[in-house]
């Protein structure tokens, strides 16, 4: 279960508890621990990708300088039962994931390296690292890896929820090419967890966000790469139809291309009392469009930016869309793979816009993105999914706004419009079960949708690493078994 935000501001312990532990925390590492009246401590609480996260006040922010330091301060905490949240790149849309009322923030931001081991087949990353400095780090070497798409977003939550990458056709999710976690476990061990040692955690790790832990490092393949082909295209509202038939050909076709992937999306800015349209396209061999980009680039388009590029640029582009300071909700759903379902999909966002009482900053936008055949088989994670589902498309919804006064009320469109889009999609028999950690909304429950059997094996993984049950009652904004 998942505490709601007002459960955030019940700590376990008293208030007078928590700050003793940040004074004396702060006095052994001066450096590494921020107070609230300090200059540096309302810059980290500034850079969270949601305000609502940004509000939550905690009584200190740790950054802790390596691995060691996590797992002192773990144990400290559960020790003297004081609440926590763990932030590497602040970029969940559920608040009280990555920040905490009254508590204690392990802030991850300092674990942010990024080494190629000896011979470059392999790199670890510091789950603080952000996607673009990544790339950056690894550019001179002509590598990349399989990582993020958003520029800003930090590895550790991206991998630990699944992660979707322009690779995803070849490895499918991030989290399936993982090598080894270095992972600090609700019983105070600090651990290297790969295929041959810890197992079991190996796998619950992927795809459960943070349930399992605190993970520092995560070691992924390197890969050959120096550039890529691709980019946004824009489109009138009235060619939605037509993306629509390009997606589905898109996802459906991925084995013959597996170099290519894309998405389409759509938005209402109320500043503009406008839609947009677009597709995002990228051939991750570079080198010019692929024979995939034809049936979008023979769509009249409006405008293009398609081009030879790094991975960090691409990031970058994207993540100028996708800026930090508003208010958010955020849900997502998985269907079937087909024009129909998109068609009607957005109609039904469409008429949301319509009855949503936007202020001047708001925003929706929509966002569909195939999963594919070729994905789903490169899967060792807990989702469960199986090739035979697919393809499948991948839907995410989000709603922006910077009135505090109107938190609820949009949320209740939120929800109004999620239960639309799955009752019409109930419909039609194009629902599917799955949930995507990243893009789920805090009322959503991704592990409800697994299968019997993956959540009896996370429970009984659990209780081996967290045999008090400590993380559940000490980390209240993430996701438990």
């Amino acid at each position: 279960m998942v505490a709601s935000a007002q459960e955030h501001q019940q700590v376990l312990n008293t208030g007078d508890v928590v700050r003793e532990h940040c004074n004396k925390l702060h006095q052994l590492y001066p450096n590494n621990v921020l107070l609230p009246n300090e200059t540096f401590y309302k810059h980290a609480q500034s850079s969270y990708w949601s305000t609502q996260q940004a509000e939550l006040q905690p009584s200190c922010r740790y950054q802790p300088p390596d691995a060691q330091g996590v797992q002192s301060d773990v144990r400290q905490l559960v020790s003297e039962n004081i609440s926590f949240a763990v932030a590497s790149g602040g970029h969940s849309s559920a608040i009280g994931a990555s920040n905490i009322e009254a508590g204690v923030t392990i802030d991850l931001s300092s674990l942010s390296g990024v080494e190629l081991t000896e011979d470059n087949r392999a790199v670890w990353l510091g789950v603080g690292a952000r996607w673009a400095d990544v790339y950056a780090a690894l550019e001179p070497s002509g590598l990349a890896v399989s990582g993020g798409r958003v520029a800003d977003v930090g590895v550790g939550g991206y991998v630990l929820g699944g992660g979707f990458s322009w690779f995803a056709n070849q490895y499918g999710w991030t989290c399936d090419s993982v090598l080894e976690f270095e992972v600090v476990t609700p019983d105070g061990q600090l651990l290297h967890v790969n295929a041959g040692h810890h197992k079991d955690l190996f796998w619950a790790l992927k795809g459960s966000l943070g349930a399992f832990g605190v993970v520092t490092r995560i070691k992924v393949p390197a890969i050959r790469n120096t550039a890529v082909y691709g980019g946004a295209m824009s489109y009138r509202q009235d060619q939605m139809p037509a993306l629509c038939d390009a997606l589905e050909t898109l996802g459906r076709h991925a084995a013959d291309d597996l170099h290519t992937q894309g998405y389409i999306s759509f938005g209402w800015t109320e500043k503009y009392r406008s839609f947009g349209t677009s597709a995002y396209l990228v051939n991750t061999n570079g080198g010019g469009p692929s024979a995939a980009f034809s049936a979008f680039q023979e769509i009249p388009h409006i405008g293009s930016s398609l081009r030879e590029m790094t991975l960090r640029e691409s990031a970058e582009e994207i993540g100028e869309s996708n800026y930090s300071g508003m208010r958010r909700s955020k849900f997502t759903l998985t269907t079937m793979c087909d024009s129909g379902s998109i068609r009607l999909m957005h109609q039904l966002c469409r008429d949301a816009v319509e009855a949503t009482r936007f202020d001047e900053d708001g925003l929706m936008g929509v966002t569909f993105q195939p999963l594919t055949v070729s994905h789903l088989q490169v899967q060792s994670n807990i989702f469960g999914l199986l090739p035979e589902d697919g393809p499948l498309l991948l839907v995410s919804v989000e709603l922006w706004w910077s009135d505090a006064d109107a938190d609820e009320y949009f949320e209740r469109q939120a929800k109004d419009l999620y239960h639309a889009l799955t009752t019409a999609m109930r419909r039609t028999d194009a629902l599917h079960a799955f949930v995507y950690p990243n893009y789920a909304a805090r009322w959503q429950k991704p592990f409800d949708a697994l299968a019997l059997e993956s959540t009896q094996r996370l429970v009984s993984i659990r209780r081996r690493y967290d045999p008090d049950g400590s993380w559940q009652r000490l980390v209240p904004g993430i996701r438990h078994v």
